[in-house]
């Protein structure tokens, strides 16, 4: 990538400074990084009782139930845990195999492949449970020279910027990073007595409970958008209602023959668009133009290249599932390899053809004033005059949300997709302009709010984080 203006592009380390490693990653941060402290600072494995990793878990075999294992995806990057209803399982003999990764409350657990270094702190809930081959479990010490350590407030240093700049400098590997038991028995910590330590994690924790409530709240107002469409267009789906056996006649098999596809919750769907007050109509019957994206081979990647000689290239990291256009990771294609129909279009509904199962649909609407193409993993719709574009992205992201699309994919090479002719025969509700914008404006409305909402809980983390690091390095 080309550095940016702060970056540091060129240093020089005496050779008196140089310990252990001589990577530039190490090196580099070990020149940013000062502990100017008036509290003790620590190697971690100071406070460590015991750090230990099963180096071929992750080859054990999963079973439908039993004792939960923990994996990278549980952790998210704040530390906080993700996906716990989603945990693997191992049966009991494989459990007392590997008897010391078994987790207690208060043990840390670290990601140490993938995405290295995401820490969370092991919960109630949670004690009991074992590691995967990517996770690391760490058990502190109850005292370190008759100080008191608190898991919270080691679990909130290790999450904050300087506790996660500390840990990237420990970070080593090429193609694939990790870290091992000693670079992380090597991170600085700043060890405040008990009373402190206590206080920093109670305060920085409270508030990450009330910026979790804000963001619970911008989800909420983004998840809520099925509900309210279907409510607007007079449908319902029953996403509870689950039938082993049923039966359909010859004459109503259509076009597919895959069980899935008719199974009663999604054939009443089906009826009910057909049913409905406002009319119904195919999707290839709304749209000027279908296409998709190209494929951005080697010798298409411009990510090195001035800004003026090449053009982002959406790709399905480029919709968040809730629909909506992100820029927060660019990729680039040459200027020069695109042709004038190549760009996307004010207006147009871009639709993620390939992905995983759960994420093919994700659909929005291209409303920027910035030059952009698209990959083949993405489908560019032009709508006729009388259709809102994001009355379309609307009711193809409640498809998303009740696994409708997913029911449509064709599977190949570990994704999945669905090509211009399955899309274009897709049928939507489709009733009067007026009403398709006042569905629109809601959707954009409660868009609107959520993402203030979340500007101002990035805000008051920020400052929530800095106020925590301030307390240790003072001014």
């Amino acid at each position: 990538m080309t550095p940016g203006a702060n970056d540091l592009c060129v240093f020089a380390v005496k050779r008196g400074n140089t310990k252990k490693r001589f990577d530039v990653d190490y090196c580099l941060h070990g020149k940013l990084i000062k502990l100017n402290s008036t509290y003790t600072i620590v190697k971690f494995g100071e406070l460590i009782e015991d750090i230990y990793r099963y180096p071929t878990f992750y080859n054990i075999k999963y079973v439908s139930n039993g004792i939960g294992v923990i994996k990278g995806e549980n952790i998210a990057r704040s530390g906080e845990w993700v996906k716990i209803n989603d945990l693997g399982f191992i049966d009991k003999e494989t459990n007392n195999r590997f008897l010391r990764t078994v987790l207690q409350k208060n043990d840390l657990v670290m990601t140490v492949r993938g995405e290295v270094g995401k820490t969370g702190l092991v919960t109630e809930q949670l004690a009991g449970c074992n590691i995967s081959g990517n996770v690391i479990k760490i058990r502190l010490k109850k005292y370190w020279n008759d100080v008191e350590i608190a898991p919270n407030y080691v679990w909130e240093y290790l999450n904050s910027a300087l506790g996660k700049a500390l840990i990237k400098k420990q970070i080593s590997g090429g193609v694939q990073e990790t870290i091992t038991v000693a670079d992380i028995s090597d991170i600085d910590i700043i060890l405040p007595d008990t009373l402190l330590q206590e206080e920093l994690a109670r305060d920085i924790g409270q508030k990450r409970v009330y910026i979790n409530k804000k963001l619970n709240h911008a989800n909420g107002l983004l998840l809520g958008h099925t509900n309210m469409v279907l409510d607007r267009l007079g449908l319902c789906f029953d996403r509870e209602g689950q039938v082993l056996c049923h039966s359909i006649r010859l004459c109503d098999i259509t076009a597919r023959l895959d069980v899935d596809y008719y199974t009663p919750k999604f054939e009443s769907f089906r009826k009910q668009i057909e049913r409905s007050f406002y009319p119904s109509t195919e999707i290839g019957a709304i749209c000027n133009r279908i296409v998709t994206g190209f494929a951005a081979g080697k010798q298409d990647q411009a990510d090195d290249l001035p800004d003026d000689q090449r053009v982002a290239q959406l790709r399905p990291f480029s919709i968040t599932p809730e629909g909506e256009l992100s820029f927060e990771t660019k990729k680039y294609v040459p200027k020069d390899r695109l042709k004038s129909e190549d760009y996307c279009q004010k207006g147009e509904v871009i639709f993620n053809n390939t992905n995983s199962p759960d994420l093919v649909g994700k659909t929005t609407v291209f409303d920027q004033d910035v030059l952009c193409a698209t990959s083949n993993h993405m489908t560019r719709i032009t709508v006729k005059d009388g259709v809102n574009p994001y009355y379309v992205a609307a009711f193809f992201n409640v498809l998303l949300s009740i696994g409708y699309w997913k029911l449509l994919c064709t599977n190949f090479n570990n994704q999945a997709g669905i090509n211009i002719e399955t899309l274009k025969k897709v049928r939507i509700p489709l009733p009067d302009k007026s009403i398709q914008d006042e569905i629109a404006a809601e959707i954009m409305r409660r868009r609107s709010q959520a993402n203030e909402l979340r500007k101002e809980a990035a805000k008051e983390w920020a400052e929530a984080k800095a106020q925590f690091e301030k307390e240790l390095l003072g001014e």
